[in-house]
């Protein structure tokens, strides 16, 4: 039987622990306030998208907690995450639970396990979600993240090639469309086509603007 966790908030470091956790098949259902980032889940298919605030005792519900294995609070607020965290263990006998957390030294006895969005917030909360005995690619590439984009139409650098986009340092995009070669300075950043990117955590979120269309 596939493992099912639970994922609270689907902002970036969510998003991409999804799009790992999809690798292995695991069952993922995503809670969301935000209705503009719950359709943007919803069409890139990230598993069963819960539109509301996880706080809420009835969102929770909607999830069948008592059937997940982890539950991980993946918002950007550490007092969230940690409250979440010790809502699902009395709601959910058995839960393992992950929080993202920039107060790692003193969240550990609120969450079995914590990660910091320094670490690379995405890979360090797959890492935790998969087991320790299971590494994911993007795991292995230490203070880096490997990431996949498809560029979006209207995006800053869609339809323009590598040597017309300023992107910043830290980052480099490894493969061409949809990795059928090695990305060189005439590589065209197709509109709906999918590219990989090495990039260090401290400048993902500007690559990411670059390639996806603000909405």
């Amino acid at each position: 039987m596939n493992q099912y966790v639970i994922l609270a908030g689907g902002g970036r470091v969510s998003r991409r622990t999804a799009e790992i956790l999809g690798d292995y098949d695991y069952e993922i259902t995503v809670i969301e306030r935000d209705a503009d980032r719950c359709e943007r889940l919803a069409d890139d298919r990230f598993g069963t998208i819960v539109h509301g605030d996880a706080t809420d005792p009835d969102v929770l519900e909607r999830t069948e907690p008592e059937r997940a294995d982890v539950f991980a609070a993946l918002t950007g607020d550490t007092d969230t995450n940690l409250s979440l965290c010790t809502t699902i263990e009395e709601r959910a006998d058995g839960i393992r639970t992950v929080a993202r957390t920039d107060r790692e030294s003193e969240s550990g006895d609120l969450a079995d396990s914590v990660v910091s969005p320094e670490a690379a917030g995405a890979k360090a909360a797959a890492d935790e979600i998969l087991g320790r005995n299971i590494r994911s690619l993007r795991a292995a590439t230490g203070n880096l993240d490997v990431i996949e984009v498809e560029v979006d139409r209207g995006a800053p650098a869609a339809g323009k090639r590598l040597d017309e986009v300023l992107f910043p340092s830290g980052s480099q995009v490894v493969s061409g469309a949809d990795g059928t070669d090695i990305a060189g300075p005439e590589t065209e950043l197709q509109p709906g086509r999918r590219y990989i990117v090495a990039t260090e955590p401290s400048v993902a979120d500007d690559v990411w603007k670059l390639m996806v269309k603000e909405r």
